[in-house]
């Protein structure tokens, strides 16, 4: 109980020094609000020309994009310390989070809380909302206790990934290269159904870095698009497992990684 007021204390003290600077907080606040309407922009505009997009419409890509801005909150939320974790190391503060009796990934989870990822819970409920209604889901008991299990799941995906992105820095210490491209440009697949692309690709999405299980399977489900199986129509409902399996593995590499680490004064 005392190790978890202290973790609580942690993130409140981020969110104090974020909310220091208002007008620094407001403006990127505004940055992450228009970066996602012109995302959604540019959907609206290739369905308006086109009228769907490989068979899926504009209700079914709202909802597509929803399932992952929505799930991209949280992970924001509880894992924005690690996008720069690289920086800790070659200046030698993670060596603190190491010689006290605390977990040194609870240390750095709960030093950085993003509050402004409000932005994403925002666009993202409203993109789940009025893509189930335009597309028409009909939610059954259980497609409503499924959803928050597919977010939690696509959660620990997201979070996972960025796991092991910075577990990579134990042994390199830079890798924001690595981050930009795994962690924020590989999003850009999933925006857009996995089935327009080709069959290596979508192998890839779903079995070697399965993103396509924070939205595009479960968003079948949802949409009951059984006619578009890539693989095998029990994809559809493994998103909560993936993440699971995912996350742990994720931590081992971690703690392999900390095993591994030597202090920037060694």
């Amino acid at each position: 109980m005392e190790t978890l007021k202290i973790y609580l204390l942690l993130a409140l003290t981020s969110v104090r020094a974020r909310m220091e600077y208002k007008g620094t907080f407001f403006v990127f606040l505004f940055a992450i609000v228009f970066f996602y309407f012109a995302q959604l922009g540019v959907l609206i505009v290739v369905i308006a020309r086109f009228k769907e997009i490989h068979g899926w419409t504009m209700g079914e890509m709202a909802f597509l994009y929803g399932l992952l801005t929505f799930s991209q909150g949280f992970t924001t939320l509880f894992f924005n310390a690690l996008i720069n974790f690289d920086q800790l190391l070659i200046k030698g503060e993670f060596d603190r989070a190491l010689v006290r009796p605390l977990s040194p990934l609870g240390q750095v989870v709960f030093s950085r809380f993003e509050a402004s990822t409000i932005a994403h819970f925002v666009i993202g409920a409203a993109a789940l909302y009025y893509g189930a209604k335009l597309s028409g889901i009909v939610w059954t008991p259980q497609k409503a206790l499924f959803l928050p299990l597919v977010i939690i799941g696509g959660v620990l995906i997201q979070g996972a990934v960025r796991m092991f992105v910075t577990a990579v820095a134990f042994w390199t210490l830079r890798n924001s290269s690595l981050v930009h491209t795994v962690v924020f440009s590989s999003k850009e697949f999933i925006v857009y159904p996995v089935s327009i692309y080709r069959w290596g690709v979508q192998f890839f999405l779903t079995f070697l870095f399965p993103v396509a299980f924070i939205n595009f399977y479960p968003a079948q489900y949802f949409l009951q698009k059984s006619g578009e199986n890539l693989f095998h129509p029990a994809l559809q409902v493994l998103t909560p497992a993936v993440g699971l399996v995912l996350f742990a593995l994720s931590l081992l590499a971690w703690k392999t990684g900390i095993n591994h680490y030597q202090s920037a004064g060694s």
